[in-house]
């Protein structure tokens, strides 16, 4: 009787499978090509710029001479339309960016029409929230008996502070630490710092 093993290739059939299902297992790794991006939470240059954004028209406003709605108002509306640009720039734009799951197949097709329109208005919903903190820190100080001065510029340190967090989470993605990661975070805020001393020679 022959003793020797078999070699009926079932060795080579679970070698295969198991490599077949390794690639299928990668190929479900690598997400479809929706154009969805970073849509949940946003980018962080869209908070970034609608910080700036907010603290250049809040330096702007002479609430002396404006009544505190309309400030939040014309503050709102504006960085609203600047929203509302930037979702149109970048779904107008979408079918030039190269696809973000090359070599993969997509099993969700891209984003069009409406669909399209709102996730570049989702991506782009960092911008117009940036505005709210420092608005509600400018209405809150003025309920609150500061003055006019004194709530503008409540506003706008807000806006300072923003830039500093920003900086001071970018810092932190590039690794860095200490006084290296203070001084990241203090030159993101120097804007923010420029725009202060603006409203102050300004007014």
């Amino acid at each position: 009787m022959d003793r020797r093993p078999r070699t009926d290739g079932g060795d080579g059939m679970r070698d295969e499978a198991g490599a077949t299902k390794g690639l299928a297992g990668g190929a479900r790794g690598v997400e479809p090509d929706t154009g969805l991006g970073d849509t949940v939470a946003g980018r962080p240059e869209h908070g970034i710029y609608g910080t700036i954004l907010t603290a250049g028209l809040i330096a702007a406003q002479d609430p002396r001479t404006d009544p505190l709605v309309d400030v939040v108002a014309d503050v709102l509306i504006t960085v609203a339309v600047f929203w509302l640009a930037h979702g149109y720039a970048h779904a107008v734009a979408r079918p030039f960016a190269p696809s973000e799951a090359a070599g993969a197949r997509a099993t969700v097709s891209p984003p069009r029409g409406l669909r399209l329109a709102w996730v570049a208005l989702v991506a782009n919903w960092p911008l117009m929230r940036a505005a709210f903190l420092p608005l509600g820190v400018l209405v809150l100080a003025r309920v609150a008996g500061a003055s006019v001065d004194d709530a503008q510029e409540a506003a706008l340190w807000t806006c300072v502070a923003l830039l500093a967090l920003w900086g001071l989470r970018a810092g932190r993605a590039a690794g860095l630490a200490g006084w290296r990661l203070a001084r990241y975070a203090t030159g993101s805020s120097l804007l923010g710092l420029i725009l202060v001393a603006l409203e102050v020679v300004i007014h």
